[in-house]
């Protein structure tokens, strides 16, 4: 488990807001029914992750973010914002990553004798949880490679220039700090 899960889930939360309201903004959604609705999902997603505590279950909180997941896919992005399209979900792909492997493992589904300990099965939890996690963000950033030597919303912002870069030159002010 992280020992920082709260506060490394929060500072992706702070660090894609900016991104998600200025690309909705440049992009004339933001005040649009669909926009806004967007913006309310993402923020009811930041409230429900501003409630939970690292140790405790996340369902609700992952519920949410998935809520607020399928509401931005139905956004008439245009295709020259694809790449930023998939940071930003990738972020929130790992927020979700975070926040569940950070939560108790579920329960062995055998019905087999577990040998194996409380601590063994999170373990086990957790290195699932980071595989299928590596594998969505891969899917969505093929190039992106894990740095233990940066923390997340650094990673996260840096992958976002890299996608404001290749994407056209109106994007340019979407660059962050």
């Amino acid at each position: 488990m992280c020992k920082n899960a709260t506060s490394t889930a929060a500072s992706l939360m702070n660090t894609v807001e900016p991104m998600i309201i200025n690309l909705l903004t440049l992009e004339g959604l933001a005040t649009t029914p669909d926009g806004v609705a967007a913006i309310n999902a993402f923020n009811a997603a930041k409230t429900a992750l501003s409630n939970w505590t690292s140790g405790s279950t996340a369902t609700v909180v992952v519920e949410t973010m998935n809520a607020f997941t399928a509401v931005f896919q139905t956004l008439p992005l245009p295709a020259d914002a694809k790449g930023l399209e998939s940071v930003i979900l990738a972020i929130i792909e790992s927020i979700i990553g975070v926040l569940t492997a950070n939560s108790p493992a579920p329960a062995p589904v055998t019905t087999e004798i577990v040998s194996a300990s409380t601590e063994e099965i999170q373990a086990a939890h957790v290195n699932t949880v980071v595989n299928d996690t590596t594998a969505k963000v891969t899917t969505l950033l093929p190039e992106f490679k894990r740095s233990i030597w940066k923390s997340a919303s650094h990673q996260a912002k840096d992958e976002w220039n890299k996608a404001v870069a290749k994407s056209d030159t109106k994007y340019s002010v979407l660059k962050v700090a």
